[in-house]
């Protein structure tokens, strides 16, 4: 019994550690990209809700998605990561998507 809790512990570790090598080498490309997914399971349920249009949730994902273009052309310019001018311009772009979803 002791064994097979052992064995149920030991491979159950990896999956409690969510954070993987290249979000460890990258946390605020991973930080702007979770966000960005957040956001559009938001916008997904704000449609399917009938809070937004379809026509106004298509929008909002689009912007969702030039944040995305952004980062990484953000990114492959600074060898791959983004400076701290960058990760705060793009997290207010995220924040006014997110004011919108809410209204």
């Amino acid at each position: 019994m002791f064994a097979l809790a052992a064995a149920s512990a030991l491979l159950t570790a990896p999956l409690a550690m969510a954070e993987t090598p290249w979000q460890a080498a990258h946390p605020a490309r991973a930080q702007v990209l979770e966000r960005a997914a957040q956001l559009d399971r938001r916008i997904a349920h704000a449609r399917w809700m009938g809070a937004i249009s379809p026509w106004r949730a298509a929008a909002l994902q689009r912007q969702v998605a030039q944040v995305r273009w952004r980062q990484d052309l953000m990114a492959r310019r600074q060898g791959g990561d983004l400076v701290r001018g960058q990760w705060w311009a793009l997290n207010r772009q995220e924040d006014a998507i997110s004011r919108e979803i809410a209204q």
